[in-house]
């Protein structure tokens, strides 16, 4: 018959892990509000900019100003690439290589596939050259991996670590990659 201090034991140890559970579900719930937060000013910004140029030129053949709920569903001149900074990544087809990524989501691409193994947001911190120490910083990192994850660049296994998609890109192929340090080689 089991004791009843193992019992406990046994009782606390589940306890824990629920609440190690739910806080990295709060984690990246609190990663997605950060980065929603972040794109807002600069939404808003971006639009008033778009009326303001809108109603100066005379000659555009577009309506003088744009809702604000409105959302812009084509980028001028854009090939659909990813060509600015913080511009979500587009969803992964075969064929698609590290180019199609920009800014951050480009390099923590790559910090991911220089890897040699999975690698968790700490590490991948570390890996793009910011301060892991700081818990918004393995956010922001963490977040970039997870809208990869969603778009089909990165797998997540059952522990948390990321990794390249089988197909998204060769071993040792990524240019990027090769530049940048392995993570976790020579830092614990």
């Amino acid at each position: 018959m089991p004791s009843v201090l193992g019992l406990m034991e046994q009782r606390e140890a589940r306890a824990r892990q629920d609440l190690e559970s739910w806080t990295e579900v709060l984690e990246q719930a609190q990663a997605e509000v950060d980065a929603a937060r972040e794109r807002v000013e600069p939404a808003r910004v971006g639009r008033e900019e778009l009326v303001s140029v809108l109603a100066e030129e005379s000659t555009v053949d577009t309506p003088a100003s744009v809702p604000s709920g409105g959302e812009v569903v084509t980028a001028v001149g854009g090939s659909g690439l990813g060509a600015v900074h913080g511009e979500r990544p587009p969803v992964w087809r075969p064929g698609m290589g590290e180019q199609a990524l920009s800014g951050l989501y480009r390099e923590v691409f790559a910090a991911v596939v220089a890897a040699s193994g999975p690698v968790n947001g700490v590490e991948l911190t570390r890996a793009v050259g910011r301060e892991a120490e700081i818990k918004n910083e393995v956010e922001k990192i963490r977040h970039r991996a997870y809208v990869l994850e969603r778009r089909g660049w990165l797998v997540r296994a059952e522990d948390g670590r990321f990794m390249p998609v089988p197909g998204a890109v060769g071993r040792g192929v990524s240019p990027a990659s090769a530049e940048r340090p392995r993570p976790g080689a020579g830092t614990a």
